[in-house]
């Protein structure tokens, strides 16, 4: 991939347009590294937070991965606006280990896939105060409370009514805490989503996003804008239409 210096990223009708002052190189090959014995999550955690200057390390990663993470869900959300059906799934057993949950999560929805063929969903997992894992998921379908709860099989559901709310990528990425770079997280998926789900658009190539611009934006003021400061890319400057 050829270095770019803007990027225009199209999610239903939400266009969000990213103007970098240093140029962004990506598409790059990465040496092979040479296999070694694969640490724990342990070890590693122990390993960064060991000084200051590790640990402020991990609070930027973090920072980051959060604003990764919420991005991703509020991108995919827009992009599919069939999505309208906000579930949580808890479980009667207190599961703390989040493996052993998305095991059974995603036996829930083969069986859910049964009763709906063309299922979308988008699910978040969320770590609860006493330690429990549950799930707080979209699917494409309305279902009724109790034929959810007997495919679902381990407990308490709760279908919320969405339907008022104007921002539902917004509303649903509030659900990834702080806590996105837990230790209970470390190696597994933060979202768990359907292959079937509409993906953003992006675009590098400048005549593209010009055109786009003159032919869909034209003099329409953005709904928001801010300038930010990144170590790598220096100024950003970023606009959202919608």
């Amino acid at each position: 991939m050829k270095p770019y210096r803007h990027k225009l990223i199209l999610s239903g009708r939400k266009a969000e347009l990213y103007q970098y002052e240093a140029p962004v190189y990506g598409g790059q090959r990465k040496k092979a590294r040479k296999q070694g014995k694969r640490r724990t999550r342990e070890e590693i955690m122990a390993e960064v937070q060991k000084n200051e200057k590790s640990a402020f390390q991990v609070e930027v990663m973090r920072i980051f991965s959060l604003r990764r993470t919420r991005s991703r869900i509020v991108r995919l959300i827009d992009s599919n606006p069939d999505l309208k059906t906000f579930i949580t799934l808890t479980f009667k057993e207190n599961i703390k280990e989040l493996s052993l949950a998305n095991k059974i999560f995603k036996k829930f929805i083969k069986r859910l896939k049964r009763k709906i063929p063309k299922l979308k969903y988008l699910a978040v997992p969320e770590f609860q105060k006493r330690g429990a894992v549950h799930y707080h998921l979209l699917i494409n379908n309305e279902i009724a409370n109790d034929k959810l709860a007997k495919i679902w099989q381990q407990g308490f559901v709760m279908i919320n009514k969405v339907k008022h709310i104007n921002n539902l990528g917004m509303y649903i990425s509030k659900y990834v805490g702080k806590n996105l770079f837990d230790i209970r997280y470390f190696g597994m998926r933060k979202i768990l989503a359907s292959k079937n789900l509409e993906k953003p658009i992006v675009i590098t190539v400048l005549r593209e996003i010009r055109k786009f611009i003159a032919e869909a934006i034209g003099d329409i003021p953005p709904l928001f804008e801010t300038f930010y400061r990144s170590d790598w890319l220096g100024i950003i400057h970023y606009r959202l239409y919608g």
